[in-house]
């Protein structure tokens, strides 16, 4: 069982986090112009794909950490989804983390 002192450092550092995923996000451009040239229209297209993809991981990550900070309120913090405890090592290292290992 995770003590009250533990949860709230982490209720900290998830709402840090998402705190500075959203400013990522709100930077993160989803398309780009496309200009005359077909060598810059290539590179233009990669550009869109690499910002598409980073802003769908960074959408992902601030549902998880969305859902982590639900957890806390709820009070089921710390509780895989497979319902067994996770610890709070990996808490640390990762404080949205939904499994235990």
């Amino acid at each position: 069982m995770l003590n009250k002192e533990f949860i709230e450092e982490m209720k900290q550092q998830l709402l840090a986090a998402k705190q500075k995923l959203q400013n990522d996000l709100a930077g993160l451009n989803p398309h780009e112009e496309l200009g005359a040239d077909i060598d810059s229209n290539a590179q233009e297209v990669e550009d869109d794909e690499v910002s598409q993809d980073m802003i769908a991981r960074v959408t992902l990550d601030l549902e998880k950490i969305d859902k982590a900070l639900e957890k806390i309120e709820n009070g089921t913090y710390g509780i895989g989804v497979d319902g067994k405890e996770i610890s709070e090592d990996r808490l640390r290292a990762i404080p949205w983390a939904d499994k235990a290992i």
